[in-house]
């Protein structure tokens, strides 16, 4: 589960960010970079509850 978390926070980080950068270089829209912003967020916290749960597998 602790690598899933991981590979699907990396992934959905990429694209989002890929998707916040190319809003800047195409027409600014507002929805779009909060959208990615917020996609941005969800895989920070994908990956730091991967990192947990590998911490206290570890643990025990």
């Amino acid at each position: 589960m602790d690598r899933f978390l991981y590979l699907f926070g990396i992934v959905v980080f990429f694209f989002s960010f890929i998707f916040f950068v190319m809003n800047f270089f195409t027409g600014y829209d507002g929805t779009a970079i909060i959208f990615s912003v917020l996609a941005m967020l969800n895989a920070s916290i994908a990956i730091g509850v991967s990192e947990i749960l590998t911490r206290t597998k570890k643990l025990k």
